[in-house]
């Protein structure tokens, strides 16, 4: 039962794609998704999509955004490997440089069917797209969006001990990922009225505060931002 790692940008990419799609289907964040048409517009429509298939078409918008030290070539379209000597002085190299990037910054243009002479800056059409955390801990907002999606999908019932109990079966009667949150590892330690076992009150708080972390998150989304 052992949770997915979420610890790579294209995973955490991923999540945004997701609640970006959760997003476009709540009538309450029609309005936001309005004034930020112009920034999601080259995404497409994402609904119906599955982000394997989006992110070859689509994963050059988030460029690499520091300069770093590369340990091997990268063969990232956005990202120009260079080589520069150490024993000149910095003022030789920096013009150089310069030249190389603007070079291979009209190249992919070019490449994305852009016209360079009629671009506003060389660096337009690419990289456009960055996550605000500094630290993203993406396995529970994986949970949250696993968890809020089934809530979507149940037509949103009262968070009470039947609901994590119909999640808990849910997850653990999927195919392969049989993960649980850990709240819902133990089925519960309370007692009903009725004699039976039920989930506690910490335990529906918890789920309570994820799919409150997931709407938190759709309304980052829905204004151009995540999370």
């Amino acid at each position: 039962m052992a949770h997915p790692q979420i610890k790579s940008r294209r995973q955490h990419i991923r999540l945004w794609f997701e609640f970006y799609k959760l997003a476009l289907d709540d009538p309450d964040l029609q309005d936001n998704l309005a004034k930020v048409r112009t920034f999601y517009e080259p995404w497409g429509d994402p609904r119906g999509v599955d982000f394997r298939d989006w992110w070859k078409d689509h994963g050059y918008l988030f460029g690499a955004t520091q300069v770093e030290e590369a340990t091997k070539v990268s063969k990232a379209p956005n990202v120009l490997n260079v080589s520069i000597p150490l024993n000149l002085p910095v003022t030789k190299t920096l013009p150089e440089i310069k030249a190389l990037i603007e070079a291979k910054q009209r190249e992919r243009l070019q490449e994305l069917g852009l016209d360079p002479k009629g671009a506003k800056s060389l660096n337009a059409g690419f990289g456009t797209y960055e996550i605000n955390a500094k630290e993203l801990r993406g396995r529970p907002l994986h949970e949250a969006h696993v968890i809020y999606s089934i809530w979507l999908e149940m037509g949103k019932p009262t968070i009470n001990s039947d609901f994590l109990q119909a999640v808990r079966d849910r997850l653990l009667g999927r195919p392969k990922a049989k993960w649980l949150p850990s709240f819902l590892l133990v089925p519960g330690w309370d007692i009903d009225s009725k004699g039976n076992p039920c989930f506690t009150e910490n335990q529906i708080r918890q789920m309570r505060r994820s799919i409150k972390k997931a709407q938190d998150v759709c309304l980052s989304v829905s204004r151009g931002r995540f999370p």
